[in-house]
């Protein structure tokens, strides 16, 4: 083995270059097109691609003192809203991460699709070096690296960068871990940074992975028998304190948005977009094994399977831990048999955990047997009931307790708790499964109602990114007897892994999908380009005076508003057009105004001259027919000038003031 692959860092970076590797390999075409094609569909992608933009710009002003912290958050979009960029994220960990790479090249088709790719080649980084923390072994580490990087869920969501940005959970974790294996307080400040980093790069991950990180901490600390040693709960107020201390800065003007605007969720929007159980058996259509083979019901960000092999093998894993803790939490036996009080509870456990998953995926059962009416319809009650029943097992066995304490680092139990919970929660407010109702107390709909922030986010589905990295280290732990074995053991894992990259294998990689929006207007541009190479409008706004505001038609079609979005962000004027996770007051009666405009000519002319515009730009062959030319005659009808024509057909007219 060379010099340089030796050790630790060694380790680390063959398996680094190693899902870079793959990384290519499985998001084929993206990395053929990489300034050029974006990935999946023109819808989302683009938006996020402004965002990035726009953010990126601001870091550079920031920096040379020439805009303050608090105009950042008024994008060039949606004007004249104020806070137009807390109508989604800021993705500023996004940028940050691909400023050298904007800098160097203006180009921000190339710099998203790098961003894009390291999301897979760091999240299979961040998760090796959390399993080879727990496990010690870097092969089960890689092919656990494997699991996390290359989860099938990730490639539902492939035009949701903010989503595909999961590397900071497995390395908070990891400082975390180092933390309380060492009590090295610079172990932990990495892990409060990447702990706020996973936050900022999205409110679904500060507010999803909150709870596990919190559970992970208390666990540790229960295990290792530190609730009496304040250092520790020092050490983790400050860590709590620094958290939130440097992330609500960015909390606070979404709080003033909600103020201003009155942004929550609504309720049936949260229930349409809450997965129902039957999603973790549902792959994104693209997997080439499972697409076609696991799509029983489809539905909104309803393909949550996780993969069939990491599934396996956490039950496995959990199967293993209790085995492997019961033998070494015998105790020896004097004058009496052991209780079998604790073997009752046990079995009792087991059978209430198989009863809630035959509910979960029958919808219950209720009839009679020998003239006995029997009910089960509630797999939450039946968790609570093995739960209730595990808890009453180990506190009447100090056999039991004393396997838990034989094993203080194994975090199997917190894993598959953990895994659980995350499940339960992207459930929603109201849990289904096969769309039938699942009765009993609702995890989420207590989130929802009690804790802030959460009526602010719309997927509870995208829990199951959390679940991801549960499930992944907790297969690691089925896997890690292999690596004793030698060339075997090595082989057996190399199997392992080429079998779970077939599972989400779904090369080529869609690109410049074009969204269809219906027959009112024409179809939007097939591509987006750099602004030199992009429509001739674009170029001539870039020198037009800062104070420009445009409007675009045809206005208010997702499709077309996608497109002014993405080339606001690098012409840098103000548009009236946009798009986001919220829409402002008005803006959809607007809309409606303009796409009836011969319906009521009046209106529609007012809902251009109140917007703020200084100039409306007119895409002639985004309309069908010959309305794009009448639309221009009727602009000049009313006073305004065309100042400039381009050979693509647009026409730009200066309104009257």
């Amino acid at each position: 083995m060379p010099l340089f692959l030796r050790g630790r860092g060694g380790q680390t970076l063959a398996a680094f270059v190693a899902y870079v590797a793959l990384t290519i390999a499985m998001t084929w075409p993206v990395a053929r097109g990489l300034a050029r094609d974006v990935p999946s569909d023109l819808g989302d992608s683009l938006f996020i691609m402004w965002t990035m933009a726009w953010t990126s710009e601001a870091l550079v002003a920031m920096a040379s003192g020439t805009m303050g912290f608090a105009e950042f958050w008024h994008g060039n979009i949606f004007y004249p809203s104020p806070l137009s960029l807390t109508f989604s994220e800021h993705l500023i960990p996004q940028a940050l991460q691909g400023l050298p790479v904007y800098l160097a090249t203006g180009n921000v088709l190339l710099t998203y699709n790098v961003v894009f790719l390291a999301s897979f080649a760091l999240s299979g980084l961040g998760m090796f070096l959390l399993t080879r923390e727990l496990t010690g072994s870097p092969r089960v580490a890689f092919v656990a690296g494997l699991f996390y990087a290359f989860a099938p869920y990730r490639f539902g969501q492939l035009p949701h960068l903010q989503m595909l940005s999961s590397q900071w959970m497995p390395l908070a974790l990891v400082g975390f871990r180092r933390y309380f294996d060492s009590g090295r307080l610079a172990a932990l400040a990495g892990g409060v940074a990447a702990l706020i980093l996973q936050g900022l790069s999205t409110g679904y991950y500060l507010f999803y992975f909150a709870p596990v990180m919190a559970g992970y901490v208390l666990w540790e600390i229960t295990v290792r028998g530190l609730l009496r040693h304040w250092p520790t709960w020092a050490a983790m107020a400050a860590a709590a304190t620094v958290t939130i201390g440097v992330t609500l800065p960015f909390l606070l003007p979404y709080l003033e948005a909600r103020a201003v605007f009155g942004f929550t969720r609504p309720y049936d929007e949260v229930l349409r977009l809450s997965a129902d159980l039957a999603a973790y058996v549902n792959a994104p259509e693209i997997l080439r094994f499972w697409g076609g083979r696991l799509d029983s019901r489809r539905q909104p960000e309803g393909d949550l399977f996780l993969g069939a092999i990491p599934l396996a093998l956490g039950l496995a894993a959990l199967a293993q831990w209790c085995w492997q803790a019961w033998r070494a939490g015998r105790l020896p036996v004097t004058g009496r048999a052991p209780a079998r009080g604790p073997r009752v509870l046990l079995a009792l456990t087991a059978a209430c955990l198989a009863a809630a998953v035959l509910i979960a995926l029958t919808g219950g059962f209720s009839g009679n047997i020998l003239g006995i009416t029997i009910r089960m319809t509630s797999a939450v009650r039946a968790l609570t009931a093995a739960g209730a029943c595990l808890g009453l097992a180990f506190w009447s066995s100090p056999r039991l307790r004393a396997a838990v304490r034989a094993h203080p680092g194994e975090l199997t139990p917190f894993l598959a708790a953990a895994l659980v919970f995350a499940v339960m929660m992207s459930l929603g407010p109201v849990p289904r499964v096969n769309g039938v109702r699942l009765s009993g107390v609702s995890l989420y709909a207590m989130f929802f109602d009690w804790v802030p922030g959460y009526d602010g986010l719309r997927v509870p589905a995208r829990f199951a990114m959390i679940a991801a990295a549960m499930l992944a280290p907790l297969a690691a732990y089925a896997l890690a007897p292999l690596a004793r074995r030698g060339l075997a053991g090595t082989l057996t894992l190399g199997l392992i892994g080429t079998l779970f990259l077939a599972e989400s294998y779904a090369v080529p990689l869609p690109v410049n999908v074009n969204w269809a929006m219906g027959s009112r207007y024409a179809m939007a541009w097939d591509r987006v380009y750099r602004l030199n190479d992009g429509p001739l409008a674009y170029r001539h706004l870039l020198a037009m005076p800062d104070e420009t505001v445009v409007l675009e038609l045809p206005f208010g079609d997702e499709a077309w508003d996608l497109r002014y979005v993405y080339y606001a962000g690098l012409h840098g004027k103000r548009i009236v057009n946009g798009y986001s996770g919220y829409f402002p007051d008005g803006y959809r009666a607007r809309a409606a105004r303009l796409s009836a405009i011969w319906t009521n000519r009046e209106a529609a002319w007012t809902a251009i001259t109140t917007s703020g515009a200084t100039h409306v730009l007119v895409h002639v062959g985004g309309f069908r027919e010959q309305e794009g030319p009448a639309i221009a005659s009727w602009l000049q009808s009313q006073g305004a000038r065309i100042t400039a024509g381009f050979d693509d057909g647009d026409l730009l007219f200066a309104l009257p003031h």
